[in-house]
């Protein structure tokens, strides 16, 4: 990488300050983004949804 290249933080200093003033996620949130059981959950639950989506398009678009 050159010497005049900047990363995108040195480039924008209103958005390095915005980024800073957000909220820190609590231990409880963590655990909960990171458990593998309730990510699998809600991957199904996810899934179902999009899932009703296109059937319920493909359904309503028969002549």
């Amino acid at each position: 990488m050159s010497k005049d290249k900047q990363i995108i933080e040195e480039m924008s200093p209103e958005t390095n300050e915005r980024i800073s003033r957000a909220p820190m996620p609590s231990k409880g949130t963590l655990r909960r983004r990171q458990n593998l059981l309730i990510q699998f959950f809600k991957l199904i639950g996810f899934n179902f949804r999009i899932l009703h989506i296109v059937t319920k398009e493909k359904l309503s678009n028969r002549h």
